[in-house]
């Protein structure tokens, strides 16, 4: 297919004896022809880069264009002036045909000749997305069946992921899921773009991905451990969402040897995800959370905040958690107890003063009955307290756990 666009465009530059380039929907280069002197500093990056930059171009107005749209030249961008054609297939947008007309010279059967060659592409570029399609939810199905809990069809899908090529390797593997904060106003293909554009980054054969228009699931596989890889995925995926509206959780599971390992690892970027999305419910930028980096949470966050119930918890410790007037001594109690019982660590923090903090630690004892000095007490508190902020009933404005990562 992606010969007989080249075929297309080669021939195209010949009869028009002029530079012609073809990027996909998202500016990724297809291919292009020779350019006969015509060539600007803008075309040079482009054949680079091999895509177009999206600040050259007015990228909204092209996505909704349907006649050729001419682009004015600027020399700060070191752009001569060029049409574009886009290229669609029953009104689908399947990519652009750049023209360089730096003298406004494109006739109007030049501009005929291009938009004909431009249907002609359509056709091939959709014959191709058909197969892609065909291929990715092929794709799609066999990553469920892998990250399902049943061993007998996660190890046949492991198969066939190899044999049939979506894999290379398999020796290391990691899960990244990748979640909507809402769905409202959002471009349904904006996550699969991110997703697929920071994919291309990768190494050939080494992510496998599924997406809907909420959720995405990224299964990251390599020679060597995984960990490196998903985090620089989850930055480019979070630099990719960070233009799109709409907050966004990226969790990331922790790596495992082969694809054995890659249902504990969705699992555990699953408990990564629900952590997040309780302890930053309205996020206005794309956050990424590690599993790894979760300490007690890879625990506590499994746990239902229902056993925080009033019948469930010595009633001294309910009334400090559930009490509006409580809400200063909750963020002292999980302060000096994150601090390990350093107090002047904890007043430091908290910037007050120590006496302050005595007088606190002191009201703590008498409303929960409970001793900071005993072990079993201590954990009992800090547990409650931690389950708290996860089901948002301690009240306690939370600046972000550092475990959780937000973009820029």
């Amino acid at each position: 297919m992606r010969n007989r666009v080249q075929q297309v465009v080669d021939a195209l530059g010949e009869r028009l004896r002029r530079g012609v380039i073809v990027d996909d929907h998202m500016l990724n280069m297809l291919a292009a022809s020779e350019h006969f002197g015509d060539a600007d500093p803008a075309r040079m990056w482009s054949l680079l880069h091999r895509r177009t930059r999206p600040e050259d171009i007015d990228y909204a107005r092209l996505r909704t264009s349907v006649d050729p749209i001419r682009i004015e030249p600027n020399a700060e961008l070191g752009l001569l002036a060029r049409v574009c054609v886009p290229i669609r297939h029953d009104g689908t947008l399947l990519g652009f045909l750049w023209l360089i007309d730096g003298e406004d010279s494109l006739g109007t059967d030049q501009l005929e000749d291009a938009k004909g060659a431009a249907a002609e592409i359509a056709v091939s570029l959709r014959q191709e997305l058909m197969i892609q399609d065909r291929d990715s939810a092929f794709g799609a199905s066999l990553l469920e069946q892998v990250l399902s809990e049943n061993q007998q069809s996660a190890a046949q899908a492991a198969t066939d992921l190899l044999q049939h090529g979506f894999l290379d390797e398999d020796g290391h593997v990691g899960v990244l899921v990748i979640d909507a904060a809402e769905t409202s106003g959002r471009n349904p293909a904006a996550l699969s773009e991110a997703v697929h554009r920071a994919a291309r980054s990768a190494r050939p054969g080494g992510w496998l991905i599924s997406t809907t228009a909420r959720r995405a699931t990224v299964l990251v596989a390599r020679p060597r451990p995984v960990e490196d890889e998903m985090l620089a995925g989850a930055e480019r995926i979070s630099a990719n969402l960070g233009a799109a509206p709409g907050g966004w959780w990226i969790a990331v599971g922790g790596g495992s040897q082969g694809l054995g390992g890659a249902a504990a690892s969705r699992r555990q970027a699953m408990v990564a995800l629900s952590v997040a999305r309780r302890l930053q419910p309205a996020p206005t930028a794309p956050t990424t959370t590690e599993w790894n980096r979760l300490g007690a949470y890879t625990l506590i966050g499994q746990l239902p905040t229902s056993v925080l119930s009033d019948d469930s918890l010595p009633l001294g410790l309910f009334t400090l958690l559930r009490s509006g007037k409580s809400i200063q001594l909750v963020e002292t109690v999980e302060k000096f107890l994150d601090c390990v019982g350093d107090k002047q660590r904890t007043a430091k923090e908290l910037n007050i003063h120590r006496t302050t903090l005595y007088y606190r630690l002191d009201r703590i004892e008498a409303i929960t009955g409970l001793s900071l000095s005993d072990g079993a007490d201590r954990l009992l508190l800090h547990v409650a307290v931690k389950l708290a902020r996860l089901a948002g009933d301690c009240g306690v404005a939370s600046e972000g756990p550092p475990f959780v990562h937000h973009a820029g």
